[in-house]
């Protein structure tokens, strides 16, 4: 795989916000990130998705990277989005090619690249979905159990997305949803105690 090492190393601002990898169709995920509240997975297309817009719109600057390859690039707290042309040797892009997206970890792990993704052979997927139900009994701390059921909820979606860990499964989500979303009254057991009861769908 390309390996991407910045010329110039910076030091990352402290206060830079998370991207975030979604499932934006049926085997496909990407890292996303927050723009004029519109989540965006590619920054060379606007809000639409049909017209090409520069990377300079969502705050991506022009940078130099090791063997004479340029790209735009932003930084978020979890690592660094380029935007390049589909060779991934120049910032300098086509509207009528999809630009090359990749994001990197703070290691310089590649974690996603479109252009190696295009490249991969076309296979049918083999399917199955997985019900799961969970009961989490919180210490609530002050917090309302509505919190409590929010944050579990969270917990349980990041945990989704993140998908196994490296050489435990070649599986991958590709979709999912939660089903329902329930307090239980647990106040005979601890008084400030709550229990969240939901059924997650797991499309894979």
């Amino acid at each position: 795989m390309t390996e991407w090492n910045e010329l110039n190393v910076r030091e990352k601002p402290q206060d830079l916000p998370d991207a975030v990898r979604r499932q934006i169709g049926p085997g496909v995920a990407r890292f996303v990130f927050v723009h004029d509240d519109i989540e965006v997975d590619d920054p060379s297309m606007d809000a639409s998705g049909r017209y090409f817009v520069s990377p300079r719109e969502y705050g991506f600057s022009i940078r130099g990277f090791k063997g004479g390859k340029t790209a735009w690039a932003r930084d978020f707290r979890n690592g660094t989005m380029l935007v390049a042309n589909p060779e991934g040797q120049s910032h300098v892009l086509s509207p009528k090619l999809r630009a090359r997206i990749l994001f990197m970890d703070n290691d310089g792990t590649v974690l996603q690249d479109t252009g190696q993704a295009d490249r991969l052979p076309m296979r049918v997927p083999e399917l199955a979905t997985v019900r799961l139900t969970i009961n989490a009994t919180f210490d609530l701390h002050g917090e309302s159990p509505e919190v409590a059921r929010t944050l579990l909820m969270r917990m349980v979606d990041r945990a989704v997305l993140s998908g196994p860990r490296p050489g435990e499964s070649e599986a991958v989500v590709v979709d999912h949803m939660f089903e329902s979303s329930a307090m239980v009254d647990s106040g005979r057991e601890r008084a400030s105690a709550s229990v969240t009861d939901f059924s997650q769908l797991l499309d894979i």
